[in-house]
């Protein structure tokens, strides 16, 4: 198991587009959970810097550099609030040029489990949500579907903003835009009010079925022990196994990554260790 550490510094994100027009439901299911992402929200969110970007903008073709914004590995940073180092730019550009149509498949990050703020981050969040997926499978398009929602709702007062400001436009024009702008806007509530009505009923049912997890997360913090979360739900037996041998068992975190993979929680190419201090 390696001994290096990724110096992980995560920061807060933002998810601030600034674009007048409404990005349709339509076009957003061509993208990921989080739709079709562009550099601006990168940017917005401290996760690459102007000068990373221009360099590349400037070595990757255009198809290579969408791909990116689009991979799963860049969003799962995004999620996490963790900036590009030089180092993970250099990794960029060498598999984009050295591994063909599917380059994305082989970024990755090295995960050091022994810091209890980044197991949680990169393990048990994204198991909590997967374990809750399992009460309705309905739940990752509630999900995916909110998240277009509150883009849209973004948006919309953007555009209403803008249309607030115009002051040369005709003022009818300027009416009649603002009033479908508000239309909209109480049909985006309705249905984000909806949708986050279903996702609370199905947290309070994954409260009542794993009562010890804001327990377990409390003492994780504090004590740096995994005793808390127990009893575990029997879904996630296999996978905490292996956790709570990750400080004695060099293959504990190999299991852990296997784990996730299969999952899709992770990526192929993360590398998961413990390097205590």
């Amino acid at each position: 198991m390696s001994q290096e550490d990724p110096n992980q510094s995560p920061r807060q994100g933002m998810f601030a587009g600034r674009r007048v027009s409404v990005v349709s439901q339509e076009a957003r299911a061509r993208g990921n959970v989080a739709g079709c992402i562009s550099g601006k929200v990168y940017r917005d969110g401290d996760i690459i810097s102007a000068r990373q970007l221009m360099l590349m903008q400037r070595l990757l073709p255009r198809e290579q550099l969408e791909q990116l914004f689009q991979s799963n590995w860049l969003q799962q940073r995004l999620a996490r609030g963790m900036a590009l180092e030089r180092g993970d730019v250099q990794l960029v550009l060498s598999k984009a040029r050295e591994q063909g149509a599917n380059w994305c498949e082989w970024l990755g990050d090295r995960i050091n489990l022994a810091n209890p703020q980044t197991l949680i981050d990169w393990v048990l969040l994204p198991v909590y949500s997967w374990w809750e997926s399992l009460f309705d499978e309905a739940i990752p398009s509630w999900r995916a579907s909110l998240i277009e929602f509150e883009t849209q709702a973004r948006q919309l007062r953007i555009k209403a903003q803008f249309w607030r400001q115009a002051n040369d436009a005709d003022p009818q024009l300027v009416a009649h835009e603002l009033a479908e702008v508000a239309r909209r806007q109480v049909d985006t509530e309705i249905a984000m009010a909806e949708l986050a009505r279903k996702l609370g009923v199905i947290s309070e049912q994954a409260r009542h079925a794993w009562p010890n997890w804001h327990q377990g997360v409390a003492v994780l913090l504090a004590d740096g022990k995994l005793d808390g979360f127990s009893p575990v739900p029997l879904a996630l037996i296999s996978l905490w196994e292996p956790l709570i041998k990750l400080d004695e068992d060099a293959s504990a975190a190999d299991a852990v990554q296997h784990w996730l993979h299969e999952r899709s929680l992770c990526q192929a190419q993360d590398h998961f260790y413990w390097q205590g201090s």
